[in-house]
């Protein structure tokens, strides 16, 4: 394999990078599968979908709240430190959980915001670990596209796994295991050499110092990447309304599988090629071509066509998460690179609890293909407010 075409092969045989990634994978798998394991204890424990909700709404919130500041402090004060802190309470307060789920609420409700804002940075710490080890270019591209695929399929799997071990003995296994891989990857991810390298950077910050989101360009990539966030936040609703019309307990579970599959694969080809735009137009292209498959979908609206153009879009999310982690590494200081990383992530969450949302509230009154229609014309309109700054931040 030439240098201009390094292989996926070429990026994990990188020094140490293994020992970092192996890691990575087993703490975004707890991720991934304590949701779900979450809802299902603390449902049983308090036989009320409300509770588990409140508990599991106040978790997400803390953690997005808690996502720029976890994110500077390994900027900070590096990625050992930081790391093994969060892994040490999280575990905790996951194992508390699966201990006592029927604790009182307020209980429940600050456990939960203790779980949110510890949850370790896995993503965006390998993100600045890739960088580290491989050289800007294809190389680097693929070792980001690694990490985004490998991402998707984690968030396919874990929930799935959850289930099955739900069912094989009961939701307080899921979550033990879940403990078990945070504190896992966390402990192995910190004594890994390349982590051990990202020391961070103590000098006392002053107004002068880098702020990602001051850095040029780089305000309008997040508000840009807001715009796959609404679709996959409008898909994972839309979904189950599909198979509440079609009187189907299996068409959602196809459906997001499709999604989830298609954005691996997606993320595979997109990996492979070396495009020549700046991310900036890359962004723009590849928003605008899941915008265009979405909206075509929702507007027939037919299900088999939902089911197909749904497919079909994912194709695009892992290809743009790339894109927006690559502007991250290149539009950003180095030493903040972990706080720019994790807005990428914010963005996501952010428009997908939107994508939702919106899909929740007009599901209700329409049909479920208008109302991806209309959620994607949500993602045109974010898509369409950060272009203008995009072409002028192009080099």
């Amino acid at each position: 394999m030439s240098p201009e075409h390094p292989s996926y092969w070429t990026a994990l045989r990188q020094p140490h990078v293994v020992r970092s990634f192996l890691p990575s994978i087993l703490g975004r798998s707890s991720l991934a599968m304590s949701g779900l394991a979450l809802v299902f204890l603390l449902e049983s424990g308090s036989g009320s979908f409300a509770a588990a909700g409140a508990v599991t709404a106040t978790l997400g919130i803390a953690n997005v709240v808690a996502t720029p500041w976890r994110a500077r402090a390994v900027d900070r004060f590096g990625q050992a430190t930081v790391l093994s802190t969060l892994g040490a309470f999280h575990t905790t307060a996951l194992v508390v959980f699966a201990v006592d789920p029927g604790a009182p609420l307020p209980f429940l409700l600050g456990l939960g915001a203790v779980a949110g804002l510890s949850l370790p940075p896995f993503g965006s710490t390998m993100r600045v670990v890739w960088s580290a080890a491989l050289a800007s270019g294809p190389l680097r591209t693929r070792g980001l596209s690694l990490d985004a695929v490998a991402e998707e399929l984690i968030f396919a799997v874990g929930p799935l796994t959850s289930a099955i071990l739900t069912a094989l003995a009961d939701p307080a296994l899921a979550l033990y295991v879940s403990a078990g891989l945070v504190a896992t990857g966390s402990g192995l991810f910190v004594l890994s050499p390349l982590s051990r390298q990202q020391r961070g950077h103590r000098t006392k910050r002053t107004t002068e110092a880098p702020k990602p989101l001051r850095s040029p360009g780089f305000l309008p990539v997040v508000v840009a990447i807001m715009a796959p966030g609404i679709v996959l936040g409008a898909v994972e609703i839309v979904a189950p309304a599909m198979g509440a019309a079609e009187g189907s307990a299996v068409l959602p579970g196809v459906v997001l599988a499709l999604f989830a599959g298609a954005s691996a694969l997606g993320g595979l080809l997109y990996g492979r090629l070396n495009p020549r735009m700046s991310v900036e137009r890359q962004l723009l292209v590849l928003g605008t071509a899941l915008i265009g498959v979405s909206a075509t979908a929702g507007l027939i609206g037919s299900t088999p066509v939902l089911v197909v153009g749904i497919g079909i879009a994912g194709g695009f999310i892992a290809p743009l998460l790339i894109v927006g982690y690559l502007a991250a590494d290149a539009r950003t200081d180095p030493t903040v690179r972990t706080e720019a990383s994790s807005w990428i992530n914010t963005a996501v969450n952010l428009g997908a609890a939107a994508g939702s949302g919106l899909l929740g509230a007009t599901t209700e009154t329409t049909a479920p293909g208008t109302a991806l229609a209309l959620c994607t014309a949500a993602a045109a309109v974010v898509l369409l407010v950060s272009a203008p700054r995009r072409r002028r931040a192009v080099p």
